[in-house]
């Protein structure tokens, strides 16, 4: 009896023991918690993974002629409602404090670039800001003075970043077809472009978006999410609106000049 008493306890400790290792394993075990990353048409792709143990993983590679560069950042961060700040060390990439998850991306702001990757995995399920499933050709850039101030003439501390919600985005596109209307003669079909938005609360406290729109081709529709199009040329196929959501209208439509 003394015998069985032994090799069942020496069993039951055995077992609890491996159990042991198991749960520890799965507790110090690096889990892949948000994924995200662009392929450019040109210049290769970027992607970002941020971890359960707090630390993240950033690969570019970049398209050369003869082979391809693979460069790749590592660090940690942790996630705080819908924002990732990096400490104690700044993004390694473009030295970001902190990147925001919204509409489906992840967006570092306040570095030295602009940097937006689209999320292909968030375990956490944030739901998107914006359903954009009718307004597909739209994508949206968080206002940053240091890149994109001159196009508000900004003055500093008196403009500021603003998100639409569901419904002011449903108005904007009102908005933008009636532009598109009433100036048909000198543009093409609104469904032909793709529309690039950066929404601010202006010095008069209205909610102003400006919308960059584009003609759709292969490298355009590849990159327009990711970044603003730097166009100086391309007729009617680069235009500019103003939309005032206080004022409820458009104004300052502006048609590029030929090449």
């Amino acid at each position: 009896m003394e015998l069985q008493f032994k090799i069942s306890f020496i069993a039951f400790f055995a077992f609890f023991l491996h159990n042991t290792e198991n749960i520890k394993k799965i507790q110090t075990e690096k889990i892949s918690q948000i994924t995200a990353s662009n392929n450019y048409h040109f210049g290769g792709s970027v992607n970002f993974e941020f971890y359960s143990d707090s630390t993240y993983a950033f690969i570019h590679v970049k398209n050369q002629l003869n082979n391809n560069k693979q460069e790749k950042f590592e660090g940690s961060c942790f996630l705080k409602n819908d924002t990732l700040y990096f400490k104690p060390i700044k993004f390694s990439f473009n030295e970001s404090k902190k990147a925001v998850i919204k509409n489906n991306f992840i967006e570092f702001v306040d570095g030295k670039s602009p940097l937006k990757i689209e999320i292909t995995k968030n375990i956490f399920q944030k739901k998107a800001a914006l359903d954009l499933t009718k307004h597909k050709d739209y994508t949206f850039f968080t206002f940053d003075p240091k890149f994109y101030g001159y196009y508000f003439d900004y003055k500093p501390n008196i403009i500021k970043a603003y998100d639409l919600n569901q419904k002011e985005l449903t108005e904007v596109d009102q908005i933008l077809k009636k532009c598109f209307s009433k100036n048909a003669l000198l543009l093409k079909k609104i469904n032909q472009y793709v529309k690039q938005c950066i929404v601010i609360i202006n010095e008069k406290q209205e909610k102003e978006v400006l919308i960059n729109c584009y003609c759709k081709d292969s490298w355009i529709e590849a990159e327009y999410k990711y970044s603003l199009i730097d166009m100086s040329d391309g007729g009617n196929c680069n235009i500019s609106v103003r939309i005032n959501l206080n004022k409820h209208n458009y104004s300052k439509l502006n048609i590029a000049g030929e090449a």
